[in-house]
């Protein structure tokens, strides 16, 4: 491998970071070889002298295990007892590892029995990778001292790096891999001497890495000394990196051995694509060639289905003239039973006759006789051979009536539903001591619960041990076993053990057995995940069965059973998702009517198409947010397209409490509830309305379980109300989409301008794009389950959604549109189309006030010249720019004090939430972050700065501890962007006042609509407690260009990949590149993806097609799209010189 190939390998940050993690775990493995060589040595020699006969012998007979079979000597019988005595778990034992008759010989054949398998062939400790190590300590009761939590982390950590299918692993998850892998090292650190500066060897590594590998290669070596020490860096860098490889191939080895599934297929096939993209194959030819091989069985094995698929197929075609009975006929009788119980007929009756050769039998069904044909030896056979004609003859009779009632006769649909057993070994703990079991009990039930409530949901009016109880007798499964321990202080530790077999059924079903074993596989999941210390499901994961497999064997656990029931639904009925649903609009969102016709035939009336408006269910006419949305329409396709509507479903059990306190309990529900009013945004309220009618009004209306109210009497004689929201709430997108994953982020965008302030979270970020990663976020900050996510698809004739289209509807509560008639290639009779837009000419537009006329450009004209980018094939529709305003707010505190109002368990966690708040607030970090880190780094945010620290006060009782900070002298900076200058400060002003505002005990603070009323809020708030006011600041506006490029009919070619497949393949990656469009090598095929953005975009798709070259092949495509800056910048000039390198970047796809 050469070192440019290197250095542009290593010009992707992801890609350095996979290779980083790699090799973190590669030195802590190396690190630990002393360790493990010496208390492997250890048990091997304490085996020896546990049992008798065991020390001085040895086996003679060459014992083996194969393909689940043994055939075990005395001696290595006793062997076995023994290995397995001292097994942690007794279960997923791989003796295959094992060659018995090396066992009182070789340490390591006894420790392959701890680990996973695949190690038949390995017998040194430089053989083992770092899971196989770490599988033996947590197996093997002579390791038990270490720390298993740790251990089962980082053998999670190591999953993850080899089996990351592209070699990518992004920032966030390698830190938090490398925090994994020093906080096991910590812990070992007192056995294991050579763990200690671990960090600092890695750290070393990664340094090396980017120091070598973050400019441009050396063009020459002039044999300087620092030139030759660089060489020797950047090539010890390349052998690790080249070691790392081989064992994720090795991996991939294991992991696929024996399995000849499609997936195996693709996987390798990206592996050669990322060895032959980076020239790598040379350097690992015999890997390449077991690739390849792989690759050749699996085409097999997929020509053989194929064979036996037409083989089954031609013979269910051949179908008998007259019905075959066998020599012993199948139970016809219990079917009979059946099928009249389920027309809720008598039972039917039977009778037989004696035959000199044997019996005939007769049934009576309904009123109905039927008698048999033949005679039987006995009268069981003959009852069965009537039963067959009698249901024969019913079966029909009942087609013929439902062919006479329907015009269509749907054939019945085989449904699978899937069923896996998992066989459990784990236990959950108590947190902390009690002082009796009770308690503890309880407190260890609290903790399982936690574990499940994604799929339990809250428990309320019962204690939580009987609603586990309760839960597992209702789905079969086997109740927990309590163990006690009594600690030195005398106090109790409960520990549940969950064991034996757990069965996990898929309800939902499918036409696919292998579909079916996935979704119980993602039902087992949802139950497991935490029991087995795994991290959320992400959304993109569809290999359900391989994550549960993964999961159990990190904690040395068999592997899942699976099996499927099935089901025949009539009439082709399914348990599927129905990919049309009704939606409901809200009355005074009426939608504007459009007419259009293109490109009709002379035979064909004009289509009416009704344009969706844009719907929020909480919205201010008049806010910028609803100005900025648009409702587009195609008028350029007439054909119905399926658009995606997304519903959140959101398990809250959250709390509002009324703001101060009142005389009785009426004031304080009302006050209660105008905070809640506050909190979700509400429309004004109507005349003679109160703020609960209001609020029950409002969650009546979508189906919202109503708040339970709590009242508190202080001892002043004074009333705290308090509102508990619980339960499922359910949040709608009404704008749609038509792709699934979009709809759900719109619905996730409803429900956190729902629940953001219920959530303690500030104002959404205008640039957020991820609205189902912060709704996670925010739920998991309050310990509340995931949300969960589905789609309502709806057929929109015409063509029409919510998808960018030439013409759009802009809906403005001031100013009607104006109406822009057009037609376009139309024949003689037919009208024009009419189609409702915004008037180009109304000057009040914000968005025609940024936008600007277009502007030429030199560079980028010489740029298109040097490119060969010339009409006709390509044409440049427009160059223009943006316009944002920046505005920023400083906040000077000085000797301010912040009570947390809010009580709580333990001082502890009073400091905590404290803390928590105030640094949210402050913008230290992220509300994501551990809460019980959140003191400790405010106290280092302000060494950092040189500024006293915070003094911390806690008052209160037991179960209501009230903390408070003071003294604190702090600034702090809001920054926002507008369209405007006006829009600028309105937003920061608004972005302040949401962080500030529970410092200032002001829990529920709706901003108003305009800036200065904004600013005189925030003058207020902050001059209530003897502050500054706010120092506001514009700071000049920020530029973005854009460009409008139309490629029509032209052609790219690929002439250097070592098939026709790559090549059409490295095409698609080049055209999506060349389209912007980021591209997921999990998900699907490249081809595919490009295709899928064409038909979306409603374009007709690239067409592939050979080239004179042997393995070459070209694509022709038209396709209009917009090229921008990728930033905001403070100059035309800059953004301009942005856009033509991002232009370049795009055009370098367009050569071979």
């Amino acid at each position: 491998m050469t070192t440019e190939q290197s250095y542009k390998r290593f010009g992707d940050e992801k890609y350095k970071n996979w290779l980083k993690t790699a090799e973190s775990l590669s030195i802590l493995r190396i690190r630990m070889e002393d360790f493990v060589e010496k208390e492997t040595e250890t048990y091997h020699t304490a085996l020896l002298g546990n049992k008798p006969g065991l020390k001085g012998n040895i086996c003679k007979n060459r014992c083996y295990f194969k393909n689940k079979k043994e055939s075990l000597c005395d001696l290595c019988k006793d062997w076995k007892d023994e290995i397995f005595n001292n097994h942690a778990t007794k279960y997923n034992i791989c003796w295959e590892n094992c060659r018995p008759q090396l066992w009182p010989t070789n340490k390591w054949e006894v420790a392959k029995a701890y680990m996973s398998r695949g190690h038949r062939e390995h017998c040194t400790f430089g053989e083992f990778d770092i899971s196989a190590i770490f599988n033996l300590m947590t197996s093997c009761k002579h390791f038990k001292d270490t720390p298993k939590n740790c251990l089962h982390e980082v053998i999670s950590v190591r999953n993850k790096v080899m089996h990351s299918p592209d070699f990518k692993m992004s920032n966030a998850d390698r830190e938090k891999h490398l925090v994994k892998v020093l906080e096991m090292a910590k812990k070992l650190e007192q056995r294991v001497p050579k763990l200690k500066d671990l960090d600092k060897e890695i750290k070393q590594f990664n340094d090396l890495l980017d120091k070598n590998f973050s400019q441009a290669p050396p063009c020459e070596v002039d044999g300087k000394l620092e030139d030759i020490q660089n060489l020797k860096e950047i090539q010890k860098v390349l052998d690790r990196e080249q070691q790392a490889m081989k064992d994720k191939l090795e991996d991939f080895f294991l992991q696929f051995e024996g399995n000849q599934d499609k997936s195996v297929k693709e996987q390798s096939q990206d592996l050669l694509d990322f060895l032959d993209q980076n020239n790598l194959q040379e350097n690992f030819g015999p890997q390449v060639s077991k690739l390849k091989e792989m690759q050749e069985k699996v085409d097999q094995h997929e020509q053989q289905i194929s064979n036996l698929t037409d083989r089954v197929d031609h013979l269910e075609q051949k179908k008998p003239d007259h019905p075959v009975l066998p020599d012993r006929p199948p139970k016809y009788k219990n079917h009979l039973y059946e099928f009249a119980r389920k027309k809720l007929w008598p039972e039917p009756v039977f009778t037989e006759e004696r035959e000199p050769e044997g019996y005939k039998a007769n049934v009576e069904v309904n009123g109905q006789t039927f008698f048999g044909k033949g005679v039987w030896n006995s009268t069981k056979a003959a009852h069965q051979e009537v039963a067959n004609i009698a249901l024969q003859n019913l079966m029909l009779q009942a087609d013929k009536t439902e062919e006479s009632s329907s015009s269509t006769l749907l054939p019945s649909l085989g449904i699978f539903f899937g069923k896996v057993i998992v066989v459990l070994d784990q236990e959950v703990a108590s947190g902390g001591g009690y002082s009796n079991k009770e308690e503890a009990i309880e407190s260890a039930y609290e903790d399982l619960w936690k574990n499940l409530q994604d799929v339990m949901g809250p428990v309320q009016g019962q204690t939580y041990k009987s609603a586990i109880l309760e839960y597992f007798n209702k789905h079969g499964f086997q109740n927990p076993a309590e163990e006690f321990v009594q600690n030195d202080d005398d106090t109790t530790i409960c520990k549940l053990r969950l064991c034996g077999r757990f069965a996990f059924h898929d309800t939902v079903g499918s036409t696919k057995k292998k579909q079916a074993e996935q979704q119980a596989a993602e039902v087992a999941l949802k139950h497991l995940s935490k029991i087995l210390n795994f991290g959320p499901i992400s959304d993109n994961v569809k290999n359900f069965k391989g994550v549960l497999k993964e999961s159990l064997e990190t904690h040395a656990l068999s592997a899942p059973v699976y099996d499927t029931d099935s089901k025949d639904v009539p009439g082709g009925t399914s348990p599927e998702p129905s990919n049309l649903s009704a939606v409901k609009r809200p009355s005074d969102m009426q939608p504007d009517n459009i007419s259009t016709s293109s490109h009709l035939p002379s035979c064909q009336s004009h289509v009416s198409v009704s344009a969706p408006a844009f719907v929020l269910d909480l919205h201010d006419p008049s806010s910028p947010d609803l100005q900025r949305k648009k409702a587009r329409i195609d008028s350029s396709d007439n054909r119905s397209a399926i658009t995606c509507f997304g519903k959140v479903t959101v398990t809250l059990d959250r709390e509002v409490v009324s703001d101060g306190c009142c005389s009785n309990e009426k004031e304080a529900s009302e006050s209660a509830y105008k905070v809640l009013w506050q909190h979700l945004c509400i429309d004004a309220l109507s005349e003679g309305q109160t703020y609960k009618s209001a609020i029950l009004e409002y969650f009546n209306k979508h189906g919202f379980q109503n708040p339970a109210e709590e009242f508190v009497q202080n001892d002043d004689d004074t009333t705290i109300c308090k509102l508990r929201l619980s339960g499922a709430f359910i949040f709608h997108d009404t704008v749609g989409s038509t792709k699934k994953k979009q709809a759900e982020q719109q619905a996730a965008e409803v429900a956190l301008k729902h629940l953001a302030k219920i959530l303690n979270r500030g104002p959404i970020s205008e640039t957020e794009k991820n609205f189902k990663g912060v709704l996670k976020e925010s739920l998991e900050t309050h310990a509340l389950s995931a949300p969960v996510y589905d789609t309502d698809s709806k057929d929109v004739p015409g063509g029409t959604g919510p998808e960018p289209s030439n013409l759009c509807v802009i809906q403005t509560p001031v100013k009607q549109p104006s109406v822009l008639s057009t037609s376009s290639h139309l024949p003689s009779c037919q009208s024009r189309a009419s189609v409702s837009v915004l008037d180009p000419q109304d000057s009040s537009s914000p968005d025609l006030q940024r936008k600007k006329a277009r502007i030429d450009s030199t560079e980028i004209d010489m740029l298109l010249t040097v490119w060969n980018l010339k009409p006709p094939h390509v044409k440049v529709e427009n160059i223009e720019y943006d316009e944002n305003f920046k505005c920023t707010v400083e906040i000077n505190l000085e000797n301010f004090t912040f009570t947390n109002k809010q009580g709580y368990d333990t001082k502890k966690k009073a400091i905590h939430k404290t803390y928590m708040l105030f640094g949210c607030a402050m913008g230290i970090f992220e509300a994501s972050i551990d809460e019980k880190t959140s003191s400790l780094q405010v106290k280092q945010h302000f060494s950092q700065k040189s500024l006293a620290l915070p003094q911390e006060d806690v008052e209160g009782s037991a179960k209501a501890f009230c903390c408070s900070l003071k003294n604190i002298t702090y600034s702090v900076i809001y920054e926002e962007q507008g369209p405007s200058e006006c829009e600028a400060k309105l937003l920061v002003l608004k972005k302040a006042l949401g962080a500030l505002s529970p410092l200032f005990d002001y829990t529920s603070l709706t901003a108003a609509n305009s800036p200065e009323k904004v600013q005189d809020q925030l003058s207020f708030m902050l001059k209530g407690a003897d502050q500054k006011d706010p120092v506001i600041s514009l700071d000049g506006s920020l530029v973005k260009t854009s460009i409008r490029l139309n490629f029509t009919d032209h052609t790219v070619k690929c002439t250097c990949k070592s098939s026709k497949k790559a090549a059409r393949n490295h095409l698609s990656l080049r055209i999506l590149s060349l389209l912007g469009v980021k591209t997921d090598s999990d998900s699907q095929s490249l081809r595919n993806r490009l295709d899928e953005w064409f038909k979306q975009q409603n374009l007709a798709q690239p067409v592939f097609e050979d080239t004179e070259e042997a393995l070459g092949a070209k694509a022709t495509f038209s396709v209009q799209f917009t090229c921008c800056s990728p930033g905001w910048e403070n100059s035309w000039e800059t953004a301009k010189k942005k856009l033509v390198e991002e232009l370049k970047q795009r055009f370098q796809f367009l050569n071979d």
